[in-house]
């Protein structure tokens, strides 16, 4: 996000969100927004992919807490996925060192 922008306290985002949803909506769209704009170019396609599936996600619930839950299933999928290619990355790592180190040893 840009540096420049705050988010208002937490009791002004719950009365607001109280009072007039519409314009919650709209300012945490505009949040989203800015966040991808914002981003490396490199990864903003990546994360308009994101932001659709999260947006889609969220149109499907049925209540807040819904979308919550959808939201945190979502990322924890996600941090599976992350963990399983990092130990694989791991994995073929040790299996280069290992094949190095044996060739030197053979090497000798």
């Amino acid at each position: 996000m840009n540096d420049g922008v705050r988010l208002p306290d937490f009791n002004v985002m719950v009365a607001l969100h109280q009072h007039d949803p519409e314009a919650f909506e709209a300012f945490r769209r505009h949040l989203l927004r800015e966040a991808v704009d914002y981003a490396p170019v490199i990864h903003r396609p990546a994360l308009e992919k994101l932001l659709t599936r999260i947006e889609t996600a969220r149109e499907s619930a049925a209540t807040p807490m819904e979308a919550v839950l959808i939201a945190s299933r979502m990322m924890q999928d996600s941090m599976n996925q992350l963990m399983t290619t990092w130990e694989h990355a791991q994995q073929a790592v040790a299996g280069l060192q290992a094949s190095l180190l044996i060739e030197r040893v053979r090497n000798r």
